[in-house]
């Protein structure tokens, strides 16, 4: 009895301890993850979630595992869930989630850190995203834009192309101070494979989205007819905590033993701490002893608003 009484009051305070700002599963109510987006081309809103198959955001089970569909043909540019919640100045977020995405196309973004201020901010729109860009359309890449220009970069993209017949794990750790003085941090099937300080992350207001958002014409298309404008991402598992690395390695399939310390960095310093000027040195290739991935830098034009 004594036992129980012991056991049960170590849950309780483990629960009473947990920070997560959001725990979602795809059985869970749409509510608990944040509000559906669905957007056509011409940026008109769609009911959420969707009333037929063109553009929809709903639950379902493929293959025997729950999922949050999200899915997408060529007409329409947004698919996308806003996360619930208020995000502040002088935090560090951890975000980790699972999914699988069915296709990919340069300029499809599945994740974005989105600037919500409308003044001095606007030209920062997008802060940073996960994206495929027209350069690498089949791998994933790691977009910031600094603020004053809606200069958009490119400042990571994967060694290897973007398996769309797997689920995959991520997370993302970012702080929020004010200036320059910001890191982000990527991990990507559990290796941590890039991070980089002297950004920009915080602009009085910004919000995290997931989904499909984009890429229904790239800059080579004539419009899509192939099919390959036509997405579909499951999405199983999202944890966003501003407590500890530790806290989303359930959704992001890391250990907290891993973290790395955010403490804010002097302003103005610059480059990718951890990383050799052009080479991520610890990626998923490097873990089985093949050659190390390298970062591209492109000027790519932003196609995402």
């Amino acid at each position: 009895m004594l036992a129980l009484t012991a056991l049960l009051i170590a849950i309780l305070a483990f629960l009473a301890s947990s920070t997560l700002l959001i725990d979602y599963t795809a059985t869970d109510d749409l509510g608990s993850f944040g509000t559906c987006q669905l957007e056509g081309a011409d940026g008109d809103k769609v009911q959420c979630p969707g009333s037929d198959n063109t553009a929809f955001i709903r639950p379902e089970t493929v293959n025997g595992k729950s999922s949050l569909h999200f899915h997408r043909e060529a007409d329409y540019r947004r698919a996308e869930v806003k996360g619930k919640g208020t995000w502040e100045e002088g935090k560090t977020y951890y975000c980790g989630f699972q999914f699988l995405l069915a296709n990919v196309h340069e300029h499809l973004a599945i994740f974005q850190w989105k600037n919500g201020e409308s003044d001095e901010h606007s030209n920062q729109n997008i802060i940073f995203n996960l994206q495929f860009t027209e350069n690498s359309p089949t791998r994933l890449s790691l977009g910031y834009t600094a603020p004053g220009g809606n200069d958009y970069n490119t400042i990571w993209t994967d060694s290897s192309d973007f398996s769309t017949t797997t689920p995959h794990s991520i997370v993302l750790a970012w702080s929020t101070a004010s200036g320059s003085t910001n890191k982000v941090q990527l991990w990507l099937d559990g290796a941590s494979v890039f991070e980089k300080n002297g950004l920009s992350l915080w602009t009085g207001d910004a919000y995290p989205k997931w989904g499909i958002y984009r890429g229904e014409q790239g800059d080579h298309d004539a419009g899509g007819g192939d099919g390959s404008s036509v997405f579909d991402l499951y999405l199983y598992r999202v944890q966003v905590s501003d407590e500890s690395l530790e806290e989303v390695e359930e959704a992001g399939g890391v250990s907290g033993n891993g973290a790395v310390n955010f403490a804010v960095l002097p302003a103005g310093t610059g480059g990718a701490t951890g990383v050799q000027e052009g080479l991520v040195t610890k990626t998923r290739a490097a873990k089985k002893g093949k050659k190390t991935a390298t970062m591209e830098a492109e000027d790519d034009d932003n196609d995402n608003d």
